[in-house]
């Protein structure tokens, strides 16, 4: 199996199709096998690098080790190298998302586009309470279940998540987001290191390439790349009707068309 040894872990991936590079990172939780209903869409257009973050899928973790947008783009870039691509275009779900902005901001000179769904950088920050506030607490909440009855008790709070309930109830879906499931241990929740931030509003500033941002209608983080759409300019914001939060699952045709119609 092909893994790369990068700053204390082994990161998983798998690459699959031709043409340019395309760097999908599944957010939180989940591993590379959240893309599986895509890649018969994009595999004849681009060269699918599909990794599981540290702490995910195959990829090894630990609670000695950070987690953060960071380093997980810092693995990127190590990948990247490995494989022997200069430059990448990114596309990246929920905190995937997120990292993907992050290593625009930290490499731009590596990212060729970069599309965001169900999440962005920057977001929202004071005023009312916003969803990913929300988020964070029902995080620590996991945090305090894994430190006090195990990384299980995690997972089955983690699993139940309203972020889920948009997905339609078809064999395929669901068999798709258990193996997406598969392998996260919990570890980012109980880890002893300290996570690097960086300030994203100033580095989005200094975004130049292409960058869509892409949601459902019923996704409650529309509001963050709705927010990071209008500062980011010349940015694309598109929202698919009827979706929640989980597209690449909900709606994989619509999303890879989509994508490839930005670019085009």
């Amino acid at each position: 199996m092909p893994y790369l040894e990068s700053d204390r872990v082994r990161i998983y991936y798998e690459t699959a199709g031709q043409g340019p590079p395309l760097l999908c990172i599944p957010g939180w939780t989940l591993n590379h096998r959240l893309w599986d209903l895509m890649v018969a869409f994009l595999e004849p257009h681009f060269t699918l690098v599909r990794p599981d973050v540290r702490g995910t899928g195959k990829s090894t973790g630990g609670r000695d080790i950070e987690y953060s947008r960071v380093a997980e783009a810092e693995d990127l870039g190590r990948l990247l190298d490995h494989l022997g691509f200069a430059s990448a275009h990114l596309l990246g779900h929920s905190k995937g998302a997120r990292t993907a902005m992050v290593f625009a901001m930290l490499h731009p000179k590596r990212t060729l586009s970069v599309t965001c769904i169900g999440s962005a950088e920057p977001h929202p920050a004071g005023g009312e309470p916003t969803f990913r506030s929300i988020a964070r607490a029902w995080a620590g909440r996991a945090r305090e279940r894994a430190l006090q009855d195990g990384p299980e008790a995690a997972l089955e709070m983690l699993g139940s998540a309203k972020l889920l309930g948009k997905i339609k109830a078809s064999a395929s879906t669901i068999r798709v987001l258990h193996l997406a499931m598969e392998g996260y241990a919990a570890d980012d929740l109980l880890s002893t290191v300290p996570a690097r931030r960086i300030d994203t509003e100033a580095g989005a500033r200094g975004i130049r390439c292409p960058v869509m941002f892409l949601a459902g209608e019923e996704d409650p983080f529309l509001t963050e790349c709705r927010y990071a759409h209008d500062r980011i300019q010349g940015s694309r914001l598109v929202v698919l009707p009827a979706c929640g939060h989980m597209v690449p699952l909900e709606a994989p045709e619509k999303v890879a068309a989509a994508l490839l119609d930005f670019l085009a």
